[in-house]
């Protein structure tokens, strides 16, 4: 819209004033409704702040000033069930692994903090009222140490509970290290062979082409870590240019297996688990039984694998016993029923956690975790309010403690050298 506004002048005393109109107020360009157009346009994360400068035909300085005037999000009550996690934000030293909490309900976040540092979450947990904290009755985290043992400690009516996703992801990370180890054994020993018939290249660095295993175990490893029921074995045998020879999945299988006698041992093993884990338990008492069968078993194993993997189902029994537990979470793409149950889990939190990072990417990169912060929580909420009087210029910029003491520009510089 253009306006033109008019202009009145006093022939006698030289007095001036303009033309006042009720949608734009006094020294502006931009109507009372831009900021809410803007707000409404930020709400996107994979927008970035200058592109809704061009918009609005503003400068992203602008664009910043009106959601830090409008946007300070508070922390969200604690609810019964709650994940906690990390998301790599980087900003700088205090602020590269931003704490993030999620209401596994409803799938709102409650909350990010600067870092997870353990005297942060301390000061910041206190915080929050006691009564508040009583409430909370499960803790969803993966095995990282602290927050297993935060939960005692701020929450005393909480239990920890260990996300299903993690414990099968450190099963794989074992059987993917176990699969290194087999590759590096069999290479060397491939050399020591190479090189006693070509003993021209001891003092080179060549190197004789991997053998038919060494290819099995480093381009086909998924016929051991991905589970069994979601490997498509409906192809046709193509043309494999490294084995030479036709192959189809059922084949390669065959193949992979007959490398070693402790792969089908390995295989049948993570099987189990994965079975346990898909199936559903009425009670936790059920799980931690049957969980205890497969710990002793995995002990008697003569596959150090699965041994170690016993360890660490032994350290985490009660918590992985408790991810079995059903909550009550809202309305998930059905009308027809207002709630439904889902197996605790820090599944909705690990889907979050890319936002982020996207964010980050598209803005190319961040350098106010505040403003990221509150970016972050609009976008991610349900109808966050906005604050009634604006915060002014000087609220926006006023330094926080830790900028004040930093150095001036300039500080150490010495012409003279």
């Amino acid at each position: 819209m253009l306006l033109k506004q008019r202009r009145w002048k006093c022939p006698r005393c030289g007095f001036q004033t303009n033309e006042r109109f009720p949608f734009v107020e006094r020294y502006k360009q931009s109507t009372n409704l831009t900021p809410l157009l803007v707000l409404d346009a930020l709400k996107d994360l994979q927008v970035s702040t200058r592109s809704v400068a061009r918009k609005f035909h503003m400068s992203d300085t602008q664009i910043r000033n009106i959601f830090s005037s409008y946007v300070d999000l508070k922390r969200l009550s604690l609810t019964e069930f709650i994940s906690i996690d990390e998301v790599y934000l980087n900003i700088d030293d205090s602020h590269k692994y931003a704490f993030v909490i999620m209401d596994f309900a409803s799938g709102q976040i409650i909350d990010i903090v600067s870092n997870r540092w353990t005297s942060t979450l301390e000061k910041y947990f206190l915080s929050i009222p006691r009564e508040e904290r009583l409430l909370v009755k499960g803790i969803i985290s993966d095995a990282y140490k602290p927050y297993l043992e935060s939960v005692p400690a701020f929450f005393p009516n909480a239990c920890s509970i260990l996300d299903s996703f993690h414990v099968i992801s450190f099963l794989i990370r074992k059987l993917n290290d176990h699969l290194n180890r087999m590759i590096r054994a069999r290479r060397e020993k491939l050399k020591k062979e190479w090189l006693k018939s070509h003993p021209e290249c001891s003092d080179t660095a060549s190197s004789p082409p991997d053998s038919r295993e060494i290819i099995l175990l480093r381009d086909y490893r998924w016929i051991l870590l991905k589970n069994y029921k979601e490997i498509n074995r409906s192809g046709y045998p193509k043309w494999h240019q490294k084995l030479r020879m036709r192959v189809d999945t059922a084949s390669i299988e065959s193949m992979f297996f007959a490398i070693d006698p402790s792969l089908r041992k390995l295989h049948r093993l993570k099987e189990e688990y994965l079975a346990f884990n898909d199936a559903f338990y009425p009670t936790t008492e059920e799980a931690s039984k049957t969980l205890e069968t497969l710990i002793q078993k995995y002990k008697r194993s003569d596959q150090r694998v699965f041994v170690e993997f016993a360890q660490f189902l032994k350290a985490h029994k009660k918590e992985i016993a408790l991810s079995f537990t059903a909550a009550e979470v809202s309305r998930r793409g059905s009308k027809d029923l207002e709630t439904c149950y889902a197996r605790l889990s820090n599944g909705p939190m690990e889907s979050f956690n890319r936002k982020p990072k996207d964010y980050k990417r598209n803005a190319r990169g961040t350098s106010n975790f505040d403003y990221t912060r509150n970016r972050i929580l609009w976008a991610e909420r349900k109808n966050p309010p906005i604050l009634g009087i604006p915060k002014t210029s000087e609220q926006i910029h006023t330094k926080s403690l830790s900028e004040k003491t930093k150095k001036k520009r300039g500080s150490s510089y010495n012409k003279k050298k």
